[in-house]
């Protein structure tokens, strides 16, 4: 089996690599330009107060979108085959076996990359603060945190405002919780009934090689 590499890059870097694909007349314009598009007719991405903030919405989607694939791959290729084959037996189709089978199963890890997701769309820094430094409405509460921290050296309302974060942030996370509880509350009856169908499965494949068993010792006795 070959060797898969997954690559994760600097937010630093990122941000910089989108702050030049992003300028007027650099990547992105050049690519619209060479299917048709004219320059004077494509918006600044990062002043634009309308497209802007969708501009590092696109970035934070690249850069998380991979990660968050490989959790996901691995966490389905990590479920037990003979489930699916048990949810066969009683005629279950695609969709059923994706509802009952994959999502109880992977239950943590979109639990884990929804609170990751959330929290850390909460505490973003990195590419607002390279790609447009906060001007033009695309300040987070990060940024505008450090700007006030650093820049206006009010310290005191900084922290305070990254202990409101951190409860804000704390509250998420408990909510976050409790609602996939609530959503994933049948998950632990459904995951015992395909354990019940497992064992179900096996005990009639024991049946089988008892039965074949029998068939050969009955051969040899008339033989």
């Amino acid at each position: 089996m070959g060797k898969q590499r997954v690559l994760l890059i600097s937010g630093i870097a990122i941000g910089f690599i989108f702050k030049f694909f992003f300028t007027h007349g650099f990547v992105l314009d050049s690519l619209l330009q060479a299917l048709g598009f004219k320059l004077e007719n494509l918006p600044y991405w990062l002043k634009d107060q309308r497209i802007n903030n969708w501009s590092l919405v696109g970035t934070s989607v690249w850069r998380y979108f991979g990660q968050n694939m490989v959790l996901f791959i691995g966490a389905i290729m990590s479920v037990d085959t003979s489930l699916y084959e048990a949810a066969e037996l009683d005629g279950a189709n695609k969709f059923q076996q994706f509802k009952y089978v994959i999502l109880p199963s992977i239950r943590t890890i979109i639990t884990l990359n929804v609170i990751l997701s959330i929290t850390g769309s909460l505490s973003a820094f990195e590419q607002p603060y390279v790609i447009t430094d906060g001007a033009n409405g695309t300040g987070t509460y990060f940024v505008i945190m450090n700007r006030i921290a650093h820049t206006t050296q009010k310290v005191g309302l900084a922290s305070a405002m990254a202990v409101i974060l951190l409860l804000i942030i704390f509250a998420c996370t408990i909510l976050q919780k409790l609602f996939f509880k609530y959503i994933f509350r049948d998950a632990e009856s459904d995951e015992e009934s395909y354990k019940a169908m497992k064992a179900r499965k096996k005990a009639e494949k024991a049946q089988k090689r008892l039965n074949r068993e029998n068939v050969r010792l009955q051969k040899g006795v008339s033989g």
